[in-house]
C-alpha cells in the first residue's frame, strides 16, 4: 500500500471510529453524521484507489514481459497491448488481463 492510499485509509477508519465514540458519548446525532458523512466517501476514495493502484501495477508488469509470439512477433508486450492483438492477450470484457508468454498457445 503506498503513502497517499495508507493516509486515506488512516483518515477515514479514524473518522468512523471518532463518530462512533461520539454515539457513546451520547452527542447529537447530528453531530455524529457530519462525522459518518465524512468518513464513509473516505472510505470508498481508498478502495477505489487501491483498485487502481492494483490494475496500474498489473498493467506495468505486463509492459516489461517479452513477447515471443510466433504470429504477431512484437519484441515488447506493450506493443501487443496497443495493438490489441488477438494472438497473445488475455480479455475479458473491455479491460486487458494478461500477455501470455507461451509460444504455443
Amino acid at each position: 500500500m503506498d503513502s497517499t492510499t495508507r493516509w486515506i485509509s488512516i483518515l477515514g477508519i479514524a473518522t468512523i471510529c471518532f463518530g462512533i465514540a461520539l454515539f457513546v458519548l451520547h452527542v447529537p446525532v447530528r453531530t455524529i453524521l457530519v462525522f459518518f458523512a465524512i468518513g464513509t466517501p473516505l472510505i470508498a476514495l481508498w478502495l477505489y484507489a487501491e483498485e487502481k493502484s492494483k490494475q496500474q501495477k498489473r498493467v506495468d508488469t505486463i509492459t516489461k514481459q517479452a513477447c515471443i509470439c510466433s504470429i504477431c512477433k512484437h519484441d515488447q508486450a506493450n506493443i501487443c497491448l496497443q495493438q490489441k492483438c488477438a494472438c497473445c492477450i488475455t480479455v475479458k470484457g473491455n479491460d486487458v488481463i494478461g500477455h501470455s508468454i507461451n509460444p504455443l498457445q
